[in-house]
């Protein structure tokens, strides 16, 4: 389950990534759970991380408050998509999990 909860974050991030290069214009490059999105993606920086949060959001239908892309002591550190997606899972893992069960049993009762 930790692992499809995993690749699930992972998947919505990159494509939250891609449309929001596409959106600003840019070119979607090729990424790997060992991109850093801020140092590896021509043009990619904070504000374009404020739409990948709306966008993230809105693909895993839990309101992602902050994606973090930088860590350590005033965001020295640039992090790499399994850094993040690791990040996100254990903050919002548990609250997706919950809302994908109510879903699948809304599917089976309907």
């Amino acid at each position: 389950m930790a692992d499809k909860l995993h690749q699930t974050f992972t998947q919505a991030l990159l494509d939250a990534i891609v449309e929001t290069q596409r959106n600003s214009g840019r070119e979607a490059q090729q990424m790997t759970e060992d991109t850093i999105p801020l140092l590896d993606l021509d043009g990619f920086d904070s504000h374009n991380g404020v739409e990948v949060e709306v966008l993230l959001s809105i693909k895993l239908g839990v309101e992602i408050e902050k994606v973090p892309f930088l860590a350590g002591k005033r965001g020295s550190k640039e992090l790499k998509v399994r850094e993040i997606v690791s990040a996100l899972v254990s903050k919002y893992g548990n609250k997706y999990s919950v809302l994908a069960g109510k879903k699948t049993e809304e599917l089976v009762i309907h």
